[in-house]
């Protein structure tokens, strides 16, 4: 009998373990005496369904949130709390017994927010705004794929520190916020057996009055289908900018003097830009460099700032028509247009390009860098 019971265990477990597979990320597992983390792909399936004191590592669309206590009453209460402010922020989470306290995983269903993102035509374009920012004031002139993967990972996980924000913690109940600053963190797996307790970890459909202690295997329980975090698209996009502007930017770079305001005589040249018409690269100078200006170098209200920039990108129109896709813009495309990177450019806190930025983001555009520079500008 208990042998059959420890076989649906193992189903059950390598049911969740595909699960955790099909976010296609090569995550990283450990165990007591193994001398360092071993990848997923190095590691047979059996031995992990097998092995019942295992760690994983913490998927890049997962939060967990780890509550710690030292009595079962105030870990309860605490967790009520958080079940609360999820609920609030339409998140749903899955709860889980830690083999000792309690866990909270959310998962983000990425694929879902990229066909979103997709239908809703805005294709995940503000997210390489944010990029450009973010390395453009480390003064890194080159970064790779996997700068870009740990920025985005960084921010994700800033995301529930934002949603901590405000909760109170009590005296001998505290959620493990370094699980959500670093990009690599370790939590007990799913189904596996607590070193200290020798309770699993195991699902729990709702929150027990008495604290869980499974001592069996065979006791042990996982979702029928795991919760996805679903988020509106406009949401998230919010969520995700907040978060890197409160919490990412300030620690990452906290040793660089970030977007500081530009001396006149170094941003006049853009002045004389909104003086003149040019037949290449002005989406560009809409987005990095007039509406940064007006919006957050001079102050002007964003309605005003609206206006300066479409009647110049009429001006420019006139001359050549302005062109997305290899399609013309309409007056009303081309309002909404800057309408939309008048609000990214507030969220944001974008300063207008430096020249030095000029020289690299206009590099393809001689005429641009012949107004700035001077004919001898190559």
């Amino acid at each position: 009998m208990q042998i059959s019971l420890f076989q649906t265990y193992k189903e059950e477990k390598k049911r969740y373990l595909g699960f955790l597979k099909s976010f296609t990320h090569d995550f990283f597992l450990w165990s007591d005496g193994w001398p360092a983390w071993v990848r997923l792909s190095e590691i047979g399936e059996d031995r992990i369904l097998e092995k019942l004191e295992l760690h994983r590592e913490v998927l890049p669309q997962e939060w967990v949130f780890d509550i710690d206590a030292e009595n079962w009453r105030e870990c309860r209460e605490l967790a009520i709390k958080l079940e609360e402010r999820l609920n609030d922020w339409h998140i749903p989470f899955n709860r889980w017994s830690s083999g000792r306290w309690l866990h909270y995983h959310v998962f983000l269903d990425d694929n879902w927010l990229k066909k979103k993102e997709v239908e809703q035509k805005t294709n995940m374009k503000w997210y390489r705004l944010l990029i450009e920012t973010h390395f453009d004031a480390l003064k890194k002139e080159e970064y790779t794929i996997n700068d870009i993967r740990e920025l985005m990972v960084q921010i994700y996980r800033a995301i529930p520190l934002l949603i901590l924000k405000g909760l109170s913690q009590l005296e001998n109940a505290k959620i493990d916020l370094l699980k959500f600053k670093s990009t690599k963190v370790l939590i007990r797996m799913e189904g596996t057996r607590n070193e200290k307790t020798g309770a699993f970890k195991s699902f729990l459909s709702e929150l027990p009055k008495e604290q869980p202690l499974i001592k069996a295997s065979w006791h042990v329980r996982f979702p029928s289908e795991v919760s996805l975090w679903k988020p509106n698209p406009e949401e998230y996009h919010k969520l995700f900018i907040i978060a890197w502007e409160r919490f990412v930017k300030p620690q990452t770079l906290k040793h660089i003097k970030i977007f500081k305001n530009k001396h006149t005589n170094e941003i006049a040249w853009i002045e004389k830009i909104l003086n003149t018409t040019f037949i290449d690269g002005r989406k560009r100078l809409i987005e990095l460099v007039i509406l940064p200006y007006l919006i957050n170098h001079k102050n002007i209200p964003p309605d005003e700032a609206v206006n300066i920039a479409y009647d110049w990108a009429l001006k420019n129109h006139s001359v050549a028509p302005i062109t997305r896709n290899k399609r013309s813009f309409g007056a009303t495309a081309l309002l909404n247009y800057i309408r939309y990177h008048t609000k990214r450019c507030q969220q944001t806190k974008l300063k207008p390009l430096s020249l030095k930025g000029v020289e690299k983001w206009f590099a393809d555009c001689p005429e641009v860098l012949n107004h700035v520079f001077g004919q001898n500008k190559n």
